[in-house]
């Protein structure tokens, strides 16, 4: 669980207004020197491990890590040098930054997967290296996985690949593709969240839905999609997402149908059939 927050980096009051806000503990470094973030790590009442250093200065950022902080770096536009290569994340601004948002980049610095949602029976959550081999088997018993091919990767390069997705889409987009987990069993048994699709001449964000072959036919796609839907509007803050369906998936085209989606055009991609839906949430 994170401690708090220590700030040595200028230029954030909206941040501080934040925290205040909804009473998160954080408290400024006060000078850049080792002792300055031990201190300040005392007034919190933590280890420097428990806690997330706001730096924005190269300096900064090797002296709290050499203090066991971990880092969340501000790209300062006055301090066009710093490279801040080892921060977990690199914020432009502080204005959509708040105490959830701390936490889960917290929980990614400690190679753990962020919680997004749980239903009655289910469990959806950020993918871990773990999840790899039932994430494979996953899409080779599958018929429709929209356009997803064999990667030809070797074990390396899958676990690679799977990294910086975990650091760049969760990180940085904080969405992205999630697994469901059967509470009952703990199995992983399908997918459900949110990509960029560019299908057309637009980019937009899409959901996408797959569950193992078999757990259906007992609701769990509807009831994945639903909880991500809702986390999708409520804490993402989406003014709306589309859905790209195979037009020959009739299962599909009636669960995105069911969901509240509707039905845009239809286009040919790569040979298929594909129609566009789309689903207001505000």
């Amino acid at each position: 669980m994170l401690k708090g927050l220590v700030i040595a980096a200028s230029g954030a009051r909206v941040l501080k207004e934040e925290l205040d806000r909804t009473h998160f503990p954080w408290t400024e470094a006060g000078g850049r020197e080792a002792e300055d973030f031990q201190k300040a790590a005392e007034r919190l009442h933590a280890k420097p491990e428990e806690l997330l250093c706001l730096v924005e200065t190269d300096r900064e950022e090797e002296t709290a890590l050499s203090q066991g902080f971990f880092c969340v770096g501000y790209l300062n536009p006055e301090l066009e040098t710093q490279r801040l290569s080892g921060c977990r994340i690199l914020l432009e601004g502080f204005e959509e930054v708040d105490a959830p948002f701390l936490q889960n980049v917290y929980t990614r610095a400690l190679g753990l997967p962020v919680q997004i949602a749980e239903t009655k029976r289910l469990l959806i959550r950020e993918m871990t290296l773990a999840d790899l081999d039932d994430i494979n088997a996953l899409y080779q018993e599958s018929e429709f996985t929209g356009f997803l091919q064999p990667s030809g990767l070797d074990r390396q390069e899958e676990e690679e690949k799977i990294r910086a997705y975990i650091t760049y889409m969760y990180g940085l987009y904080q969405f992205g593709m999630w697994v469901v987990i059967e509470k009952e069993s703990g199995n992983l048994i399908g997918r459900v969240g949110f990509g960029i699709a560019d299908y057309l001449d637009f980019s937009e964000i899409d959901m996408g839905y797959l569950i193992g072959a078999q757990y259906r036919r007992k609701g769990y796609a509807e009831e994945a999609s639903r909880a991500a839907l809702d986390y999708a509007g409520r804490i993402l803050e989406f003014p709306q997402v589309s859905a790209y369906i195979d037009s020959e998936n009739l299962i599909s085209l009636h669960l995105i149908e069911k969901l509240g989606f509707h039905r845009m055009k239809k286009f040919t991609y790569r040979g298929k059939g594909l129609y566009r839906y789309v689903l207001q949430l505000s």
